[in-house]
């Protein structure tokens, strides 16, 4: 009876992997920011989902084929979903521009990847580690104080730029 853990399992993070697409947990997404090196790594939340819900259908598949005796599709469907995912994140080069010409979710993230540097996501990743659980609840559910917090990181990165400039004019003055 391997199958009702595994049932149970899949189901805990085909729910966390919905959250993420629909934008409502956005910290694995930001936790992609801190990383250095290039080239900065795509994150493609679409891939959990599949992989998720191709470990349910083929755990489904078994259970229903031991409980009706009998074959069961969806144990073809779960293992066509892993083979997808594994193809995606052995080439997530090639499977990115078709990802999202195909797949703009969730919204949030690729808004803040179009109008931020790589520096200033990594001062919003490294923002939000810093911030307390309840307030990355707030945020997380709500992109319109987000956004404007985020836009309080990005002036903070700004002003600190502006006074690095500055104080490296004036001793270049002295």
């Amino acid at each position: 009876m391997f199958v009702i853990p595994v049932v149970l399992v899949s189901v805990f993070f085909l729910a966390r992997s919905t959250l993420i697409v629909i934008g409502w947990l956005k910290s694995p997404v930001i936790r992609t920011f801190e990383q250095y090196g290039d080239p900065e790594p795509i994150y493609m939340p679409l891939t959990g989902l599949l992989f998720w819900a191709g470990i349910l259908a083929m755990a489904l598949g078994a259970w229903a084929s031991i409980l009706a005796n009998l074959s069961f599709p969806l144990i073809v469907l779960g293992f066509l979903l892993i083979l997808t995912t594994l193809l995606i994140f052995q080439h997530p080069e090639r499977a990115a521009p078709w990802y999202y010409r195909l797949f703009k979710l969730p919204r949030w993230y690729h808004q803040l990847r179009d109008r931020t540097t790589r520096y200033e996501r990594r001062r919003i990743a490294y923002a939000w580690l810093r911030m307390p659980w309840r307030a990355q609840l707030t945020y997380n559910s709500d992109d319109r104080a987000f956004f404007i917090w985020a836009d309080y990181i990005i002036m903070g990165t700004v002003m600190d730029e502006e006074d690095a400039l500055f104080l490296n004019s004036r001793e270049d003055s002295a």
